[in-house]
């Protein structure tokens, strides 16, 4: 009897226990499709954007190319945003991004029904990097000359500059290891990391000469001029500078008075195909009265002029004269000014000095045979 009666109730036990899990079930399944009748009869939330890419240009050989992005959605809610391949979210239904290296970019767009969609473009059209293929500045046009033999560009306003081809990517310069000798300036770190990328950099075709624009002094490098002499480092190197802002050159180009590296890399370059040019003097103007730029015949090579004479170049490189330190240690403690020594390179009209000759002067310093040149790399 006792058996029996444990039996039913473990019969009603098991019958409730089904009867509840069957509940469970159909208030599953009527809520799931509640949940599907919703989002059928809304009709937004299966609504996905619809992106477009598209290049501003299929030419081969550019330095960058515009990614075209446009987002649509048939969604009365619209578009929310758009996510760059970096990351970056705009909230907007286009977008014009710039790239600079070969590859493919993905894209995403999000609507305000919280759906996405995800589209990929390939870019392939961008002037591979190296030594031998020089970047042409936005603005600048190749005007003569290959790698080997001088490569020149030109701005809108003729100045001239030649590409110095640096195929390991490194830099030479042949006092990094004397004490007496320092390159801090930010520019020559500048063009160092310029190098690592870009594998050259380029340096004027002529000596500096002087103009003015904007209410600034600046340096141009243009031929048939008078150079830029009796020129302190302090004013050749703000003068240097400001060429870039005042003529407008894009904002990723920096120009600059010419680095121990960039001057070294030069001669070291010159001298692989023009044997001993940096260690003679058979190539400058040292008759005694400067010439304008680019006249001196014997100092055209490589399509770069006056390197070894004409007028001695300023460049970044600091000298520390052992023998100046306790003229210095004087001047400070009687609150004078004390000016840090710069390098000058090469020989001018007036001195014979071949084109990898160094000399460390006070930078406030003006001589009527001194002037300088410049130097000009992508900031990357």
């Amino acid at each position: 009897m006792k058996k029996t009666k444990l039996s039913i109730v473990i019969i009603i036990v098991i019958i409730l226990v089904v009867a509840a899990l069957g509940l469970l079930a159909v208030s599953f399944y009527l809520d799931s499709n509640q949940d599907k009748s919703t989002k059928k009869n809304s009709g937004k939330e299966l609504i996905a954007p619809v992106l477009e890419l598209n290049l501003n240009t299929l030419e081969e050989e550019q330095e960058k190319v515009i990614i075209k992005v446009k987002a649509k959605t048939e969604d009365e809610a619209g578009i929310k945003y758009i996510e760059l391949p970096d990351g970056t979210q705009i909230f907007s239904d286009n977008k014009d991004y710039e790239v600079t290296e070969n590859g493919k970019y993905e894209f995403k767009a999000f609507g305000e029904n919280g759906s996405e969609s995800k589209l990929s473009i390939e870019v392939k059209n961008i002037r591979e990097t190296s030594a031998k293929s020089p970047y042409v500045p936005e603005g600048f046009e190749h005007v003569e000359g290959e790698v080997d033999d001088g490569f020149v560009i030109q701005d809108k306003y003729n100045n001239q500059y030649v590409w110095i081809p640096v195929e390991s990517g490194i830099l030479t310069r042949t006092t990094v290891s004397d004490s007496e000798y320092e390159e801090t300036s930010e520019y020559a770190t500048g063009l160092i990391n310029s190098v690592a990328k870009n594998y050259g950099f380029y340096i004027s075709r002529f000596e500096a000469s002087a103009y003015q624009g904007n209410g600034v002094k600046f340096a141009a490098s243009l031929e048939n001029q008078v150079p830029w002499t009796n020129v302190s480092y302090k004013e050749a190197e703000e003068a240097a500078i400001n060429t870039a802002s005042v003529l407008q050159y894009p904002e990723d180009i920096v120009t600059a008075v010419t680095s121990s590296h960039a001057w070294d890399t030069t001669l070291s370059w010159i001298d692989q195909s023009v044997q001993s040019y940096s260690s003679n003097i058979s190539y400058g103007n040292y008759s005694g009265t400067i010439l304008s730029t680019g006249a001196t015949e014997s100092d055209k090579i490589k399509n770069i002029c006056d390197l070894a004479g004409n007028v001695r170049e300023w460049t970044t490189e600091i000298y520390n004269d052992p023998n100046e330190e306790e003229a210095k240690s004087t001047s400070t403690k009687k609150g004078e000014e004390v000016f840090q020594s710069r390098v000058i390179r090469g020989g001018s009209a007036y001195i014979n000095k071949i084109a990898s000759s160094r000399n460390g002067y006070p930078e406030n310093l003006v001589d009527e045979y001194w002037g300088f040149r410049l130097m000009l790399y992508k900031n990357n």
